[in-house]
């Protein structure tokens, strides 16, 4: 871990002890006993997704609902990757996607990193899976040296352009997945009394000088009791939205078949 990572006080170089990174002017970040490293400057004890939050998300993703979807990034991510390659995931929660292309895919050739503002999802990350890089650090200052990335994965999370654009490499990848307009619709027209869709920006004008190929990707799946349900509810933005009636229409479901759909954006530098 200790090649890549920059100090967030100084932006000087941190190199590994034996628990612990330090920096030339001795800034020390200590490894946390699940193995994870905290970089984040000032964090509030809230910051990120509740711990209810990240065990209905895990609870979820261990279901398989969305493996289909994991399957078709973990397709592009293996097109574009290269022996050694560097790969960090933004907003990585608690570590299923990154995981399962890690296990699955390259797990022996590839410098792994997920990194979340929630410490509480990265703790569930590197408990489950200590053969990766667990980072707690922010996504608008991440804690890497300049063009040291070789593909930036972006999961349904803020990212910030100027940042991905630092860190990646002069032959990187940028791979950012979204959420369609049609996505969970079934969900939406039973927790809103109306659907007002968002205008979504175009991933050619938020990263001028990249070329972007664009793969639109959807399937449907039952989701099968109303915990699931729940579960589902809490690992989206809607739950913050919803009335309490909507949460209670919900409830009267015990299964709903519900389609997935995503946008894949692939970017490539052409500067």
């Amino acid at each position: 871990m200790n090649e890549l990572l920059k100090c967030p006080v100084c932006n000087e170089g941190l190199r590994q002890g034996n628990k612990s990174f330090r920096c030339i002017n001795n800034h020390s970040f200590d490894l946390a006993k699940e193995g994870y490293l905290n970089l984040l400057l000032n964090a509030k004890k809230t910051a990120g997704d509740s711990k209810e939050m990240m065990e209905a998300r895990r609870t979820f993703l261990s279901r398989g609902y969305y493996q289909e979807l994991s399957d078709r990034v973990n397709h592009h991510l293996n097109l574009i990757s290269k022996p050694n390659d560097s790969l960090v995931d933004i907003g990585c929660g608690e570590g299923y996607y990154l995981s399962r292309f890690q296990k699955n895919y390259r797990p022996q050739s590839h410098s792994y990193y997920g990194l979340d503002i929630s410490k509480l999802g990265v703790r569930m990350a590197a408990k489950k899976n200590p053969d990766i890089n667990w980072l707690v650090a922010n996504f608008a200052k991440l804690p890497f040296i300049d063009h040291s990335i070789h593909i930036v994965l972006s999961m349904f999370a803020e990212y910030s352009v100027p940042e991905i654009d630092r860190i990646l490499s002069s032959d990187g990848h940028i791979l950012i997945v979204r959420a369609a307009p049609n996505h969970l619709v079934e969900l939406k027209n039973i927790i809103y009394p109306e659907i007002h869709e968002k205008a979504k920006k175009s991933a050619i004008k938020t990263f001028p000088g990249f070329e972007v190929i664009r793969d639109h990707y959807h399937y449907r799946t039952k989701i099968q009791s109303t915990e699931d349900l729940l579960s589902l509810l809490l690992m989206t933005p809607h739950y913050w939205k919803i009335k309490p009636e909507g949460i209670e229409n919900l409830k009267k479901y015990d299964s709903l078949e519900v389609t997935i759909s995503i946008e894949i954006d692939l970017l490539k530098c052409i500067k």
